[in-house]
């Protein structure tokens, strides 16, 4: 079998399966009708205007079939991105919320918290407090990270 009849072949195929489908949509365009129309003109009965308009057409139809295509893998792209983005978010407040576990503030009436937060952010960012807590935040993060540590340790040696 020749390259060119293997295509020929693809490409009836193709024309088939996308004329079955266009008689399937319930608003075919007047593109796709008139592709449909000519498509059913016996081969041996079509002129030469039906076949380069049918060719014209065929490309035509080609190209929205592969637009939508990449519609279709752009919008997967822009889902895949705000998922992430949207992992990301939930991540880093999962963070903050697990400090709030940490400060021994998360049974704290959440209107409370947001007072004293409110309030930290009225400190200047220059602030010498701001280092001040810093210090302290680090310092209880690496005492729960040691004793993380020591505790799987301990488990190892049993």
């Amino acid at each position: 079998m020749s390259l060119d009849f293997r295509r020929y072949m693809m490409s009836e195929q193709w024309l088939s399966n996308r004329v079955e489908y266009i008689k399937g949509l319930k608003s075919p365009s007047v593109t796709q009708k008139t592709l449909v129309e000519l498509y059913e003109i016996p081969e041996t009965q079509r002129t030469p205007i039906n076949i380069k308009h049918l060719n014209t057409l065929i490309k035509a139809e080609k190209a929205a079939d592969k637009a939508v295509s990449a519609q279709r893998a752009a919008k997967k792209v822009l889902t895949e991105d705000q998922a992430k983005k949207r992992k990301e978010r939930t991540h880093k407040l999962v963070q903050l919320g697990a400090l709030f576990e940490v400060a021994g503030l998360d049974n704290y009436n959440p209107s409370a918290l947001l007072g004293v937060l409110l309030k930290a952010a009225e400190v200047p960012v220059d602030d010498q407090k701001w280092d001040i807590w810093a210090d302290q935040g680090q310092m209880v993060l690496n005492q729960r990270k040691n004793s993380k540590i020591h505790s799987l340790d301990a488990k190892e040696n049993r």
